[in-house]
């Protein structure tokens, strides 16, 4: 695999490569391509797009949210696949139907992704559902964080046996508060010890079996004034020291209104480096992309280096 030092992972325009995505995927900082529904029209088609992709640089790292249920970009001749709130709702009832079903389920979803050319999807989400945030809602296990433990570290087995790598979102917590991110800043009001207590759980319990943990956009009050992905506190001291995580940690989107009073594509981009996040996400906003390749200039991250490779380690 090529080395880069690429930080960066953008979307593309739609079924097929623009020139302008071309000369955008062949920038050195980009490592990776995030594909959605407007991307995919047929099988062939797709399969087509990923060659394009691989075509441009080998090493580029192409994912998508193929979650389940309400998140899902591919369908047509996809498996439907059920939320991930149907396996915690099934999981206390039958246990081993559960998990023969579950497995079942997440063998077609990953060999159906790779039979495209993808080898990434940014799953699982380990939120609490509190019943509090519908974004979240049934994509989480539940609202149990033993269950959501439970699960997902079967899902991450079932992940890693057929070789993709599995990325944990969104830290610390994202389903205690009732803002859409998509939308606004959500504010969390909960002091440390309860978010430890609570949200905290299975990032802990799993972080060493994660590839990547996504951040949330979100601003937890009592702990830090700042959104997690610009906070020292959250990335350095607590998913770095205590939790003791060596993987990639990735911002969510920065083009999500959450952001749309952090400054600039480019001073969010460094904001969000020099508090420690290695990979950021920017995707239905060209321009913010450019405003970074332009004006962004990481450091050399040896760090970095070593985690894409572990993260891209299955890549055909």
């Amino acid at each position: 695999m090529e080395k880069r030092n690429g930080f960066l992972w953008v979307d593309v325009a739609g079924l097929t490569l623009t020139d302008e995505d071309r000369e955008v995927l062949a920038h050195p900082f980009i490592s990776g391509v995030i594909l959605f529904s407007r991307n995919y029209e047929s099988i062939p088609q797709l399969r087509e797009l990923t060659r394009q992709i691989k075509k441009i640089n080998t090493a580029l790292i192409i994912t998508v949210d193929q979650e389940g249920g309400r998140v899902q970009r591919f369908r047509e001749g996809f498996t439907e696949l059920p939320a991930m709130q149907h396996w915690g709702l099934q999981y206390p009832l039958s246990p081993e139907k559960t998990k023969k079903d579950f497995s079942r389920i997440l063998s077609l979803m990953v060999h159906e992704l790779q039979d495209v050319g993808i080898y990434s999807s940014l799953v699982p989400a380990l939120d609490i559902d509190y019943h509090r945030n519908q974004v979240i809602g049934h994509r989480s296990f539940g609202s149990d964080p033993a269950l959501i433990e439970t699960l997902a570290s079967f899902f991450i087995d079932q992940f890693h046996a057929l070789k993709m790598p599995v990325t944990g979102k969104h830290f610390p917590g994202h389903g205690w508060v009732t803002v859409d991110s998509h939308v606004d800043l959500p504010i969390d009001d909960r002091t440390f010890k309860v978010i430890s207590q609570q949200d905290l759980k299975p990032f802990t319990q799993l972080s060493s079996k994660l590839d990547a943990m996504m951040l949330a956009h979100v601003v937890y009050e009592a702990v830090d004034a700042e959104p997690v992905l610009f906070s020292h506190f959250w990335i350095q001291e607590v998913v770095r020291k205590q939790l003791r995580f060596d993987g990639v940690v990735m911002s969510d989107d920065l083009s999500m209104q959450a952001l749309a009073k952090m400054g600039s594509y480019d001073d969010r981009a460094k904001r969000a480096l020099t508090a420690g996040c290695d990979i950021l996400l920017v995707c239905n906003n060209r321009t913010g992309v450019i405003q970074i390749l332009d004006r962004v200039l990481p450091p050399r991250n040896v760090e970095l280096m070593r985690r894409m490779r572990h993260y891209g380690r299955f890549l055909a």
